[in-house]
């Protein structure tokens, strides 16, 4: 059967009553409820006490409107009190009450996403020491050149390398537009149809505040079309003193090997009602060297500059406007045909703020956003630009391909009662696309004599938009935590009929006949579920349970793409768009085991997923290929729809050994399979696992770390798509920092240590050697930042 939906069942907690004691003089326990985050008081929290020993039944009240809470009447004794909010995670404290007296506890509750297998990165000060979960601190310690270089260190989530740069996120095998990507709220799409511009590409990893990775189909209120989401949030506006005029921070730093060298800053200030924020970023790269002495073409220059402004309309609402401009060039891609001559993007948003935080309505939220990325690429410096080490006449290939989308987005949060939270509203976009090929034959090795030219469309002025709503509804239902939610989207596709080719409506759609110019228009009506359940299982032990459904639309590429590299193989063939085709629909279903002591924590998880309409490849032998390079020795091929399962799972732990001494270990493993194909999915990722252990005093002045990664083998590959084995290896990164004082702090490091020569499997292949595209071999780095 196509579609199905696996939903675990949920474990229960029966409360031991206890008998009274006798009466003598009771005490009291006060305090406090805040969120951990931005330490604002958090109203209308459940908070139980609870008798350790022959005591009272549980006593239970709910924090005020500044979070404060009172519970008396208790006889002396030793007491469990427990904090529990919807969207929050649970905290409790024993504490020990004296007749007559009051005791004092307060909580500061960290922001819990609403979604199974969800993977945070956050600024917050209070996150654990879960290998998945890291600080503000830790993105910076990765030393990352992009933001798919920080996925990488997360369990179950990686990056495909083409370059040196805009690596492209791959979250439990879904890959390419199967992941949704948002940054500050924005639906961000790539401009180039070879994805040299990852989503995350045109954000700067020393700009992102947060990031969080949906594992699955439980982003449904982050927007539409994807089996699994990124959302990223840049510095927040906000995050300064009220008063502080002018603040910020100046860092540098070096890394050997890629004989790169950055340098970013950022100027913030606050009064009583209106804030600031600029951004800026340079970074530049050149080739570096693999384990064995390989060189691997790997320039780059980046330059990035955001700005923000609020204005706080009252205490619970404000306004905020933000852009950006971000110029990359001579970007060098050896896994791909061509190389990047630049990227160029500007960005706009408006938004509007209201949080109350107590009464029916506890926050609004609307925004408004806008784009525009240009990107060209040509074959300069690849071996078919130069005649000496190519078989056939040099060409002159280039692509100049651009996207401009406009979108918003309005939400509110509502709560009807104490157990009961709602989120409800809509959202949209409308993205235009369009890219084409020029090429030249060059005669008699001289560009300058007329050859052979042709410019073809990649595809045709593609628009593609899509209008949505959802409802979330977040309940406690006794011990168990349930969040049910529900999305309707409207979808249009098509392409402009001026630009479109007779040849690829002959092409396009095989024993139908050729297509009419009408048929190239899609409407579609897609609904998205999703249900996740938590449960205690004990003070420290709780169960999850999820599962659902979601949809995604094809790509303009794979709709209306005219014989064009695919990213859903690893053969440079040509690849021919359908746009006939139909959404695929992921059912998902997940479990979740997680364990939280004062010194150690553990969570594993597994999960199964099936894909209806998969999209997928087959054989076009009767389309001739645009460009009938040597290279091309298979294709053309044809997207089409077919069905894939996908299955595996993540474990990570962390132990504190002493006060400064925290070992973690995690791992994850996927397995799946093209049932069309009968072969394994493309780009599944081999079992893998890190070992870590930190020191850092509790002053934290300095710390140092070491982490040791191991990779298996991978013979389980696609081989109809050009995939193939990789070997097993492992790698040691060393790392360390220092708070010098007086606003400094120098952090520093090796990664590969060994000088191991290794290839991600994920990695894109060089389309003229066959060979995945390695990494790096060892890189020593040096930075020093200065906040003032």
């Amino acid at each position: 059967m196509d579609r199905y939906v696996v939903f675990a069942c949920i474990s229960f907690i029966v409360f031991a009553l206890i008998p009274a004691a006798a009466a003598q003089p009771s005490g009291a326990v006060t305090g406090r409820v805040t969120n951990g985050e931005t330490g604002r008081p958090l109203p209308s929290v459940n908070v139980i006490v609870e008798s350790t020993g022959d005591g009272a039944q549980p006593r239970g009240t709910s924090t005020g409107p500044q979070g404060r809470f009172a519970v008396d009447g208790l006889a002396p004794g030793r007491y469990v009190v427990r904090a529990r909010f919807i969207g929050f995670a649970s905290r409790s404290r024993e504490v020990e009450v004296s007749a007559a007296e009051s005791v004092g506890v307060r909580f500061a509750l960290a922001p819990r996403t609403v979604g199974l297998d969800a993977v945070e990165v956050t600024a917050a000060p209070t996150v654990s020491e879960t290998a998945e979960q890291l600080r503000k601190a830790d993105i910076q310690e990765a030393n990352p050149r992009d933001g798919g270089e920080l996925l990488r260190t997360m369990s179950g989530v990686s990056a495909v390398r083409r370059g040196p740069v805009g690596l492209d996120p791959v979250v439990r095998g879904l890959r390419s537009r199967q992941v949704g990507v948002y940054v500050d709220g924005m639906r961000t799409f790539p401009a180039g149809p070879a994805r040299m511009d990852s989503p995350l590409s045109h954000t700067g990893p020393s700009t992102m505040q947060s990031i969080e990775v949906a594992k699955g189909p439980y982003a449904l209120t982050w927007g539409s079309g994807q089996l699994s989401a990124i959302r990223v949030e840049t510095n927040d506006l906000f995050n300064v003193a009220r008063g502080e005029r002018l603040s910020g921070q100046l860092q540098t730093g070096y890394d050997s090997n890629f004989g790169s060298y950055d340098v970013t800053g950022t100027v913030s200030g606050r009064s009583d009602a209106f804030a600031y924020r600029v951004d800026g970023a340079y970074r530049t790269g050149n080739d570096y060297e693999t384990g064995d002495g390989t060189s691997v073409p790997a320039d780059f220059l980046n330059r990035e500059l955001r700005a923000k402004v609020g204005y706080k309309l009252g205490d619970n609402q404000r306004l905020t406007a933000g852009g950006g401009y971000q110029r990359q060039d001579d970007v060098d891609y050896p896994g791909r045909l061509l190389n990047a001559q630049f990227f160029k993007t500007g960005r706009a948003r408006l938004g509007y703020e209201y949080a109350s935080g107590t009464g029916l309505v506890r926050s609004v939220e609307a925004k408004a956003y806008g784009y525009q990325t240009l990107h060209t690429m040509n074959n300069e410096g690849k071996v078919t630009y130069a005649s000496e080490n190519f078989p056939g006449p040099p060409l002159r290939v280039a692509v100049n391909a651009d996207i401009t989308t406009l979108g918003g987005r309005v939400v509110t949060q509502l709560a009807p009662s104490q157990d009961l939270r709602l989120k409800v509203g809509a959202d949209g976009y409308r993205a235009h696309r369009d890219a084409e090929r020029p090429f030249q034959v060059v005669k008699n090795g001289d560009p300058t004599t007329p050859g052979f030219y042709e410019s073809k469309q990649i595809w045709p002025g593609v628009v593609t938009a899509d209008a949505g709503v959802f409802a979330q509804a977040t309940r406690l239902l006794g011990p168990v935590e349930a969040t049910g939610t529900v999305r309707a989207d409207m979808v249009w596709a098509g392409a402009d009929e001026e630009q479109v080719t007779d040849v690829y409506l002959d092409i396009a759609k095989p024993g139908n006949g050729a297509l009419d110019a009408d048929a190239l228009d899609r409407r579609e009506f897609n609904v998205s579920g999703a249900l996740m359940l938590t449960a205690p299982l004990s003070e420290a032990w709780t169960l999850s349970a999820g599962g659902g459904t979601a949809v995604r639309s094809a790509s303009a590429l794979e709709r209306y793409a005219d014989r064009f590299p695919s990213n859903k193989a690893q053969t440079s063939a040509e690849f021919i768009g359908n746009p006939r085709l139909d959404p695929e629909r992921s059912w998902q279903a997940d479990l979740e085991l997680e364990a939280r002591y004062d010194r150690v924590s553990f969570t594993a998880g597994g999960f199964a997923r099936r894909i209806s309409n998969y999209i997928t490849l087959q054989d076009a032998p009767d389309v001739e290929p645009m460009l009938p390079l040597p290279i091309f020795a298979e294709g053309p091929f044809r997207y089409a729809n077919g069905t894939a399962t996908f299955y595996g799972g993540e474990m990570s732990a962390s132990v504190a050994v002493l006060r400064s001494l925290t070992a973690s270990v995690s791992g994850s493993y996927l397995w799946g399979k093209n049932l069309e194909t009968d072969q394994p999915a493309l780009g599944v990722a081999p079992l893998s696992g890190d070992i870590g252990v930190r020191y850092e005093p509790p002053q934290g002045r300095f710390y140092i770390e070491g982490t040791l990664g191991g990779v298996t083998e991978q013979d389980r590959v696609a081989s109809i798509l050009g995939e193939t084995p990789t070997e097993g290896y492992v790698t040691l990164d060393l790392r360390g920092g220092l708070a010098v004082g007086r606003g400094i702090s120098v952090e520093g490091g090796v990664t590969n240590l060994t000088d191991a020569d290794y290839v991600n499997h994920l990695n894109a292949k060089n389309p003229y050697s066959g060979t995945p595209i390695p990494e790096t071999g060892r890189i020593f780095f040096a930075g020093v930042n200065y906040a003032f």
